[in-house]
Formats: C-alpha cells, sequence, structure tokens
C-alpha cells in the first residue's frame, strides 16, 4: 500500500545497505504488517472483520463492521542482538456514528541499522469508508510522510482506494491500489495493488489469502501471503502465517495470539524469516474495542 513510514523509512536507507553487502531479508513495512495482529495473519487484505490495520491495507473494510476502536501497536526488528528498527503507532476508527467510517493513525519510525546516522520521522493517515448497498464497501487514505535522513528528506501526499465485498458470511474478498499520485519518490511509495480473500465466521475462525504487486524503482515485485487464526471461548485468539516474497529472497513464518476481555485487548507476534535465524520480529498491541456504540 502506500507504504507509510518504516516503508519510506527503508526505502531511503536500502541503497546504502546494497552498496555494502548482499541484501537480506528487511524488516516489515506498515504494508508487509505493522500491527500486531496483521503481522501474525501475514494475509489481511481481504479481511471484513479486521482491526484499525484496515486504515493501511484495505480502508474499505473499515464500514464493513460497527465498532469504535483505538489502538496503540509497536514493533522492533531485530538483527542479531540489536534492534534495527522500530515502530510506535497508535490509531483510531469509528463506524458507528453514522454510515461513513473514519479513521485515523499516527506512527513515528526509528530505523539504525541501514544508515550510520540512522533515519527517523512519522506518517499521518486519515482513512473514510462508506457502504455502497448492502455487501460493498468503498474506502480511502490519504497519507503524509514526513521523513529525514542525512542524505535525503521526504515530505509527500499520497492516496490508497480500497474495495470490499461480503459475498456471504463466511467469505469475504478485497483489494486495493497504493500510492496512486506520483511523488517522484518510487522508492518512498511505489505504485502497488493487493488483493485478498478471507473464509470463516467472525467468532470462530478466518482463513487468509493474500496477492500483493509493486512496481518500485528496482521493477515488478510479487509478494505472496497466507494465514489462519482461531477464536477460543471469546476471550482468545490463536494465529499463524506465511509470506513468500522472492523479490527480497525471503520467506517468513509468524505466530501470535490476543486476548480480550470487555471490550480491552492485547495482541502478540514473533515473526521470523527461514533459514536466517537472526532476522527477527516482534510486535505487540493494545487495544479498546466498543462494538455497536
Amino acid at each position: 500500500m502506500r507504504r507509510f513510514a518504516l516503508l519510506a523509512a527503508l526505502a531511503l536507507a536500502a541503497p546504502a545497505a546494497r552498496a555494502q553487502t548482499e541484501p537480506g531479508p528487511l524488516p516489515p513495512t506498515p504494508t508487509d504488517y505493522v500491527y500486531a495482529r496483521s503481522l501474525a495473519l501475514s494475509a489481511y487484505r481481504g479481511l471484513a472483520a479486521g482491526g484499525n490495520d484496515a486504515i493501511f491495507y484495505n480502508p474499505a473494510a473499515l464500514a464493513a463492521r460497527k465498532r469504535f476502536a483505538t489502538e496503540l501497536q509497536g514493533l522492533m526488528f531485530r538483527d542479531g542482538s540489536e534492534t534495527s528498527g522500530s515502530v510506535l503507532s497508535g490509531s483510531v476508527v469509528d463506524s458507528t456514528s453514522s454510515e461513513l467510517a473514519g479513521g485515523f493513525a499516527y506512527s513515528y519510525v526509528k530505523s539504525l541499522g541501514y544508515q550510520p546516522s540512522g533515519i527517523f520521522g512519522g506518517g499521518t493517515d486519515v482513512a473514510l469508508a462508506f457502504p455502497l448497498g448492502r455487501t460493498f464497501f468503498v474506502g480511502a487514505t490519504v497519507t503524509y510522510l514526513d521523513l529525514s535522513a542525512p542524505t535525503n528528506k521526504v515530505n509527500a501526499v499520497n492516496v490508497n482506494l480500497g474495495l470490499l465485498w461480503q459475498v456471504s458470511k463466511l467469505v469475504s474478498l478485497g483489494g486495493a491500489g497504493y500510492n496512486l499520485i506520483n511523488t517522484c519518490h518510487p522508492d518512498v511509495t511505489p505504485r502497488a495493488f493487493g488483493a485478498g480473500a478471507a473464509i470463516g465466521p467472525d467468532e470462530t475462525f478466518h482463513i487468509t489469502g493474500d496477492f500483493y504487486r509493486e512496481w518500485g524503482t528496482a521493477g515488478p515485485r510479487n509478494v505472496w501471503s497466507a494465514g489462519g487464526e482461531i477464536f477460543l471461548f471469546d476471550v482468545a485468539a490463536v494465529r499463524g502465517g506465511w509470506v513468500f516474497d522472492p523479490g527480497r529472497h525471503s520467506q517468513w513464518w509468524s505466530g501470535g495470539a490476543g486476548f480480550s476481555v470487555d471490550g480491552f485487548g492485547m495482541d502478540f507476534t514473533y515473526r521470523q524469516a527461514f533459514g536466517t535465524a537472526t532476522w527477527r520480529v516482534l510486535a505487540a498491541g493494545f487495544k479498546i474495542v466498543m462494538p455497536n456504540m
């Protein structure tokens, strides 16, 4: 998607990294699952019963369920004993006040592993979504990036558009186009398209699958992913996922769990690169959800 803060940070830093060493698995961007639940599932774009993650992946999903939610999420990317990147994000979504659902998120990124002086900055996202009939939903996210590095600075605005179709009670399909405005920063805001499907009832389980294609300065890049989650006793959830990213010569597995009582919940996720034991991601989130408020 419009890859906001961490994507931009990594894109700015990547050329220096490639000049020094063969590229390895990179930290995930917000498009590649920055929130704990979506990081665990790995595939998220077709999920109607999502969380505030939909602001980034498919804004149309914000209108698919009635809820008021606030979330605070954090992520660390680790290379051996070093923390090479971190993201802290807060978001609010309201789809109960009217048919027009809205979301707001701010994310701060700090990356030390790819340039000697590091890179830092923020991404601000504002999303709107509304239903077209009873089963179709459309949405848009506007993103503002403000990022700084020793050799570059990015101030850019971009737009993502999303669609979601609730095919039946058990099946939903979604798709989104990312970075639809040419900002002249193809490494930071590459044009991209993502599509996904989800199967399962909201209260019991989900099986998900995604495809993502990106057109950046290095040429087209395809990413395939799949995941699943099981809900236990209306209190807990167990999740897992897999990502195949041939453009970055990497595969990832992920596992996580979530807990929720009376609208208060927490999510935890661990993500690991195949065959590269030092590359891993840790994510955690706290959320307050008020369905049908």
